[in-house]
């Protein structure tokens, strides 16, 4: 058992920052010295900790977990491949709970977690504020009740996670469907792999397509998710041509401002002014300011910006006469 005769260097040692164990045999005797060896550590600059392939099993694995309470520095932890279970899930919650972790990279991919591992996880992620990666690949338990619960994480105005790795776990469009639902106000997710899950069909990807450019009004391609840029393989292959042409247009350096002016000046000819009636005398303006700024965009919309400033202005005379005739009149 190495790490039994490893305790006092474990012990004092205050430089150890990267500890990192792969396709290891370990029994339950060397997880309960590698669990005493972490947790009597006097110096707690663990920065990264990684159990890879080992398969060690979810109970071994919770006394792991909860030794790594002690290192509130950390920031990387893989227990990818390590036979994590619901019960580590559980105990890893009460790690991400704890305020004073830094963690920031979470890699959980190639374990048996289940529906109730990932509700367990997703109840602890509201409190964690580091956390920006999370993969959960090839997790084949987990139904789209766990899906579901995840989603729901992903709607809280709290989610501050960037990248989410979900390949491999035979999602299908009722998942697709709720990730989809849930990213509308998130501005904060800017990759979500779905790479290998076979059973998602045109019907699921089009829900991510109305995500990323709704074009049902003006005011819903604005309000269109322009953070979230990579989806399933990096390179787009396999997902439908105007879905691809969104993930595209949000991975520019355009800022998210310019990218809704973008995609509004795309796929709407003219604009709809009814809906800002109520704002009288205000909303041409508006509109002709909008459209003076969209005219720098990166695209070249110049030759439609004047015909639309045109159309606005007709529109706002026509549908409100008597409110242009009454101004006319006062100058007059």
């Amino acid at each position: 058992d190495i790490f039994q005769f490893m305790v006092p260097f474990f012990k004092n040692n205050n430089t150890l920052t990267k500890l990192k164990l792969d396709d290891c045999e370990m029994g339950a005797d060397v997880c309960r010295s590698l669990s005493l060896a972490l947790g009597g550590c006097k110096n707690i600059s663990l920065k990264r900790f990684a159990l890879i392939n080992c398969e060690i099993g979810d109970e071994p694995l919770v006394g792991i977990i909860l030794a790594l309470s002690m290192h509130p520095q950390l920031e990387e932890l893989g227990l990818q491949g390590s036979g994590m279970g619901r019960n580590g899930c559980v105990a890893l919650a009460t790690l991400l709970r704890w305020r004073a972790t830094e963690l920031h990279t979470l890699n959980l991919s190639y374990n048996g977690i289940d529906d109730e591992g990932v509700e367990a996880l997703t109840l602890a992620l509201a409190n964690s504020r580091h956390l920006h990666t999370l993969a959960l690949s090839s997790n084949s338990s987990i139904s789209i009740r766990g899906w579901w619960a995840l989603s729901t994480f992903l709607s809280a105005p709290s989610s501050n996670l960037q990248e989410l790795f979900l390949a491999c776990n035979d999602i299908g469009d009722e998942g697709v469907v709720a990730f989809a639902s849930a990213l509308t106000k998130n501005r904060a997710l800017k990759k979500l792999s779905l790479y290998k899950n076979p059973s998602i069909t045109a019907g699921g990807w089009a829900a991510f397509s109305k995500l990323l450019c709704d074009t049902t009004s003006v005011n819903k391609t604005f309000l269109s998710n322009h953070t979230l840029h990579v989806l399933a393989r990096p390179d787009g292959v396999g997902l439908p041509s105007d879905l691809v042409s969104s993930l595209n247009l949000n991975s520019s350096e355009a800022g998210r401002k310019q990218i809704a002016m973008i995609k509004i000046l795309t796929h709407h000819n003219d604009f709809d002014l009814q809906p800002l009636f109520e704002w009288d005398f205000k909303v041409l303006p508006f509109v002709i300011s909008w459209l003076e700024a969209a005219s720098i965009c990166p695209t070249n919309f110049e030759k439609n910006i004047r015909r639309r400033k045109l159309s606005s202005i007709y529109q706002f005379v026509r549908d409100m006469p008597m409110m242009y005739i009454e101004v006319c009149t006062s100058r007059s």
